[in-house]
């Protein structure tokens, strides 16, 4: 036994070599592997060996000492856990032996984490399940999980619908109170009309797909002294849904209807959203009514509004107006083909128009996933967009450029806003830009001006090099946000752009008819906070992230049989590893990973490039692919060049 000196020594000599060591604090990234890594706070990152990747969980914050490596990497070793925020998991109950696991989809979780005999409920191995976290193996010794939820078996129809509902927890029932304001709404609607002017004599109709439901835009359009008058007539929720009611706080929780392949889950409850508010043919609705000038050169030239009611004369979908604009006269009904007309040259002017003083989105196809009995893909039909949707796709971005404009002008409101590059990447930006355009090396590329003359000049380039700098340009740049704040919208090339066209879709349209109202009867505006235009941000970005899991899910089991089979695909990824494909006929990425043992290449990171003896491939570029493998349960897709087989390692 070790006397007190001999103890007191050690103590010292502990204490001295923490002193010698660097402590920081950083974020747990998991990997495909046991092992992990910390993101630290200052930028670096640290590789979390297996044994230290056991006892925290991804997204963990914690306190490491640093250790540098003979090759100059760092490792770390965990000394603190800071906070974890890992509290819920989805995943398959595994059994093995006399052990009870749930192995999680989280990514980046490797291992499966153990259920005790009292915490599996009436879950039976095999099942998908939502688990709650009991114990965390730092804290505890070992990580422990209860199950919350028995989602299904993995051959139910439907199954992995309802499995990324419960992973990304979203809402998909309302609560009683808002049910019961639900019900009551339908009976106050004519009240409501009856106050406001009947606006109907303008011939609005709405424009859709042929399955819409909750229709929540009108368009009429006449004639002015100077080129067109474009009137669109918006669902108003926001009249009967006040501010804290049951119904807004719903609303407000979702942020968003959100559209997974096969099922939507609403804002509003469906009575609501498909019915009492949908701008149902012959029906009498309360709307907002926009009222737009628009010259016959495009531009914008006046904007008011006003809170009215209308009936809709017919419902009208997209492939009926395409084909009236084609030249089918009988494909439309006699009465709307004047203001059908108008708005077909309305808006080509201001497709013009906004390509020479804005930015134009690049033109893709849609892609129809037609679904089986079972919910999974039968087939896939490529669309490509139509007359009809550009049409009302200008009419729904010139109201919403109006609103911005308006919004910013009465300082209050949700904004659609769009910061540009990524502030990280700047130094890149600035180095390629050193070498093709020099005049904006040094330029403030945040301020709408110079980016949008960058763009436009890039895009006036008819030569290769510089459609790839715009192509690498584009990978670099932030994506949209919300904001309760007035900012630009660069990659639209606008100052202000706020949307108010789906209020029964959207909360920040809803949010934003409420500010115009409030300006209108010069009442107090209502106001977001920081925090709460952030909470919209997440549950958007929830709802999109859901929707892609589940699309990647189902795009696996649709290839699964298809392996070998050659298709045509689009380069839309470029790294050091491979390039990542889109297929043009379903719209399916995966990714052709280069073997450089067996054909060596250069990869440029500047310019995203890879060049392989004679052959380059680089973004937009297209190229012949076949189907290498297909792992559906780590939902990834493996293809190869077709006239070679490169990435099978």
């Amino acid at each position: 036994m070790l006397n007190a000196d001999a103890l007191k020594q050690l103590s010292q000599l502990k204490t001295d070599i923490r002193s010698t060591k660097e402590f920081a604090e950083g974020r747990v990234r998991g990997s495909s592997g046991k092992f992990g890594f910390v993101v630290l706070d200052d930028g670096r990152e640290a590789f979390l060996p297996p044994a230290e990747m056991d006892r925290v969980f991804p997204g963990d914050r914690v306190r490491v000492s640093l250790t540098e490596e003979d090759n100059g990497k760092l490792s770390a070793e965990l000394d603190q856990l800071v906070e974890s925020n890992l509290k819920y998991l989805v995943g398959q109950y595994v059994q093995r032996g006399q052990g009870h696991f749930i192995q999680p989809s989280e990514h980046g979780l490797s291992r499966w984490i153990f259920l005790p005999p009292k915490a599996r409920g009436k879950a039976q191995p095999g099942e998908f399940i939502a688990c709650s976290v009991t114990r965390h193996p730092f804290k505890d010794g070992k990580s422990q999980a209860k199950v919350e939820t028995v989602i299904g078996k993995p051959d139910n129809a439907g199954i992995e619908h309802a499995f990324v509902v419960a992973q990304y927890r979203l809402p998909n029932q309302f609560g009683k109170e808002a049910l019961e304001q639900a019900e009551s709404i339908p009976a106050q609607l004519d009240a409501l009309c009856a106050e406001r002017n009947d606006l109907s004599a303008l011939g609005f109709v709405t424009i859709d797909a042929e399955t819409t439901k909750d229709m929540d835009d009108a368009l009429a359009v006449t004639e002015s002294d100077d080129g067109w008058t474009l009137h669109i007539a918006v669902a108003d929720p926001s009249s009967l849904i006040k501010a804290g009611s049951a119904l807004d706080k719903e609303a407000r929780k979702r942020a968003n209807s959100v559209y997974l392949t096969g099922e939507t889950l609403p804002m509003l409850p469906a009575n609501l959203c498909e019915n009492s508010f949908s701008l149902i043919a012959g029906e009498l609705r309360p709307v907002l009514v926009m009222r737009i000038e628009v010259g016959k050169d495009g531009a914008l030239k006046g904007f008011d509004y006003e809170f009215a009611a209308i009936r809709s004369q017919h419902k009208l979908s997209y492939a009926q107006v395409a084909q009236f604009i084609e030249g089918d006269a009988s494909a439309v009904p006699a009465e709307q083909h004047d203001s059908l007309r108008r708005l077909d040259a309305l808006s080509k002017a201001r497709a013009s128009y906004r390509a020479g003083h804005s930015l134009v989105m690049e033109d893709r196809p849609d892609y129809d996933l037609i679904l089986n009995e079972q919910r999974k893909i039968e087939r896939i039909e490529k669309q490509q967009r139509t007359a009809a949707q550009r049409m009302v796709e200008e009419a729904m971005l010139a109201a919403n450029i109006c609103a911005g404009e308006k919004l910013a002008e009465l300082g209050g409101g949700c904004f659609s806003i769009h910061l540009g590059f990524r502030d990280e990447r700047m130094a890149e930006i600035r180095a390629l830009l050193k070498e093709t355009l020099p005049e904006y090396a040094e330029q403030d590329l945040h301020q709408l001006d110079v980016y949008l003359k960058l763009v436009k000049e890039l895009e006036s380039h008819t030569d290769a090099e510089m459609h790839n700098v715009l192509a690498v340009l584009k990978r670099m740049l932030r994506p949209g946000e919300l904001s309760n704040s007035a900012a630009a919208h660069l990659g639209l090339g606008l100052a202000h752009y706020a949307t108010v066209t789906s209020p029964i879709r959207k909360f920040n349209d809803l949010h934003n008819h409420r500010v115009l109202r409030a300006a209108q009867q010069g009442e107090t505006q209502p106001a977001l906070n920081d925090e709460q235009s952030e909470a919209l941000q997440q549950s958007v970005g929830t709802g999109r992230q859901a929707d892609r899991a589940l699309q990647q899910w189902l795009f696996c089991q649709f290839l699964e049989g298809k392996t070998g089979e050659e298709f045509t695909g689009t380069i839309t990824l470029v790294n050091g590893a491979g390039i990542g494909v889109r297929l043009d006929d379903f719209g399916i990425n995966g990714f052709v990973r280069f073997n450089s043992k067996k054909n060596p290449f250069e990869f440029d990171g500047k310019r995203l490039r890879i060049t392989r003896g004679e052959e380059t491939f680089q973004l937009d570029q297209q190229v012949q692919v076949k189907v290498a493998a297909v792992d559906t349960e780590k939902r990834r897709i493996a293809f190869d060049l077709a006239n070679e087989s490169i990435s099978a390692e």
